[in-house]
């Protein structure tokens, strides 16, 4: 028999050979995912699947809280790239005690490790609380570009706060919750994007930069601007919790490709 959607396979219950049928499935699915980018592709038949495939890229997990920001900003991690678009960041808020839940993310050119470089984007968003994905929609400038680094070389940051400055997950070498050795995969060719870790763009800054470190955005789901096919159902999820927004019990080391349920409404 086949289900009401997209005429696919459904084995009959008992059916000894039921892998057969569900194998015919992924001949259906191909079919359906072609026609599927067809249509996005407006009749560029340079689109294809891996074209138009976005991939997660950087550090996964923060470590610490951490609630400085400068009035210009000033915490960012530092990348190479050239005509890039990131399409979202996770980031783990702590909004206890917070009035003003809105945070406001900066893409700058990096200027060498300039006080106060160029801002390219910015959007602010206001959290939720705890890690969470935040739609950016941010592209870097092609190389040679008006508003392009001349290094190609960029700093996604916080901005200046709303009100008190909200802590964010990190990973800081001096606070021993970060190394190079936890991260193998700095570099990335598909899509190409280097990153040359952590800033602190303030003069009051003593160390050398960029520093040995992570701030705040962490699992970039990066790729083409353009002839990009939206799923309408994310995989970019493995693990699920269901809790209150304000709950009583805290959880720990939850992945950032986590999906809160909040049931609040539900109490």
């Amino acid at each position: 028999m086949t289900t009401e959607n997209r005429d696919y396979n459904l084995p009959d219950q008992g059916e000894l050979d039921w892998h057969v049928p569900i194998n015919e499935n992924w001949q259906l699915i191909d079919e359906d995912v072609q026609a599927a980018l067809d249509a996005a592709s407006g009749g560029d038949e340079s689109v294809t699947g891996i074209d138009s495939a976005r991939t997660n890229v950087g550090a996964l997990v923060g470590g610490t809280y951490h609630d400085s920001a400068y009035s210009g900003g000033g915490y960012g991690v530092v990348f190479a790239a050239s005509d890039l678009h990131i399409d979202s960041v996770v980031v783990d808020a702590d909004l206890e005690g917070i009035s003003d839940a809105d945070l406001t993310i900066e893409l700058r050119q990096y200027r060498g490790g300039a006080d106060d470089p160029p801002v390219v984007a910015s959007q602010t968003t206001t959290l939720s609380g705890g890690p969470e994905r935040v739609d950016l929609g941010f592209t870097v400038p092609e190389s040679g570009a008006s508003d392009a680094d001349p290094n190609d070389e960029y700093v996604l940051q916080r901005g200046a706060p709303s009100g008190d400055p909200i802590p964010l997950r990190r990973r800081f070498a001096d606070e021993n919750d970060w190394s190079t050795a936890d991260y193998t995969d700095e570099r990335y060719s598909d899509p190409d994007v280097d990153f040359l870790q952590g800033t602190i763009n303030t003069p009051t800054a003593t160390w050398d930069e960029p520093v040995g470190s992570w701030y705040y955005f962490f699992d970039w789901l990066v790729g083409s601007s353009e002839r990009t096919v939206t799923a309408p159902v994310s995989t970019d999820v493995d693990e699920i919790y269901m809790r209150p927004r304000d709950p009583e019990e805290e959880f720990e080391n939850v992945s950032p490709r986590a999906l809160w349920i909040d049931t609040s409404e539900y109490q």
